[in-house]
């Protein structure tokens, strides 16, 4: 068979943020696996890819469900792989949606963990929020010999820690443990070195530099936070 399974990073919401590869890959797919949280939410994106995709494109809503069992979210995988598995038996090129970059804490990498290595694999990158982000509003990520690093915020997160030895820090999944991190900026002397943005490239789009005053429920899911100890200020006058 000729056919394969793609990975296909979309990006964070802006349909021209598309590589050129990932549109001419769209465009191939008789087949788009699109991944729900939940029945019925819909997809991002699918809205961000639509327009290149083939008229008579075959869409397949799966979920991944967030199940606190490791044994329950490992067993939807896998059904999820073998709804992959039966459109490729078919002969079909199937895609994968994800938001950002596929490899960068995608549920894309769920089913590659359960398809047989018979089956040909390509994956195609995407930009993450903290990439856009730094270029949407013109800031390094690090600079000279700074450090960066990446972290999914979870109850277990070490954050003053990561904040003692990092320069630069980017939180993601940022509505996990949001109290807790801002107590922690304040308390390392940080609050005033960050940007926070949700929905980052949607028309939905926020951006903070003073999280003093939000709580939890105010945090979107797809909300990031970037800490640079240098600080924004020096950088915040080419802010469109």
């Amino acid at each position: 068979m000729n056919n394969k399974f793609y990975g296909i990073g979309v990006g964070v919401g802006d349909p021209e943020e598309l590589t050129l590869k990932a549109i001419n890959t769209l465009k191939k797919l008789d087949v788009v696996i699109l991944p729900e949280a939940k029945k019925d939410d819909g997809s991002v994106a699918y809205e961000i890819t639509k327009q290149y995709m083939k008229d008579d494109i075959e869409k397949v809503f799966v979920e991944f469900p967030m199940l606190k069992s490791l044994e329950d979210r490992e067993k939807a995988r896998k059904e999820n792989a073998e709804i992959v598995r039966k459109f490729l038996d078919e002969g079909k090129n199937v895609g994968f949606l994800t938001i950002g970059d596929t490899m960068t804490y995608s549920t894309y990498v769920y089913l590659l963990e359960h398809l047989p290595e018979k089956y040909r694999v390509e994956t195609v990158p995407g930009i993450s929020s903290f990439v856009d982000m730094a270029s949407r509003f013109n800031f390094p990520l690090m600079i000279g010999d700074e450090t960066l690093k990446v972290i999914s915020l979870n109850k277990k997160t070490d954050i003053e820690f990561e904040l003692k030895n990092n320069d630069n820090i980017v939180f993601m999944k940022v509505s996990r443990n949001f109290e807790t991190l801002k107590e922690a900026l304040i308390k390392s002397g940080n609050i005033n070195n960050l940007i926070m943005v949700s929905n980052c490239g949607k028309e939905s789009q926020k951006v903070y530099y003073d999280i003093k005053d939000l709580t939890e429920d105010d945090i979107p899911y797809f909300t990031t936070l970037i800490v640079k100890k240098g600080g924004f200020e020096k950088w915040k006058k080419f802010i469109l």
